[in-house]
């Protein structure tokens, strides 16, 4: 994505989903709570949630509660307005169980991250 500072890789995508689903509403979440969401042990939480903290697209208060930033939100929306749309065709086409599913489109948007507004433009398109 060109207004990351550095390039997002699957498992860094899939956290910022993960984060924007569970702070709506401006709400903050807990490093355990994401933990559990992510099905990963607190230390793996930690040190992922540190990683956006350093792109910019998180911040962390001192004891703990986790919040997106502006950007982080931003980001977050690009990457979802593609994730739900071919996560769906993904699964039409080739019947993937729904966690293989995810995994593998979060895979091909740390791949595209300079196309995600064509990509997203075409998806769109293909459910009209």
């Amino acid at each position: 994505m060109s207004n990351c500072p550095q390039a997002m890789t699957p498992a860094s995508i899939r956290y910022l989903l993960v984060l924007d689903d569970l702070c709506r509403e401006g709400r903050g979440v807990r490093s355990v709570e994401i933990a559990a969401r992510m099905n990963v042990s607190k230390p793996s939480a930690h040190s992922m949630l540190q990683n956006l903290c350093q792109a910019g697209l998180v911040e962390k208060e001192r004891y703990g509660t986790v919040f997106l930033t502006p950007e982080g939100r931003r980001a977050a929306a690009e990457y979802a307005a593609c994730f739900g749309p071919l996560c769906r065709r993904m699964q039409q086409a080739l019947g993937l169980e729904e966690d293989a599913c995810q995994t593998a489109v979060c895979a091909i948007l740390a791949q595209s991250q300079d196309r995600l507004p064509q990509l997203r433009d075409r998806l769109l398109s293909a459910e009209q």
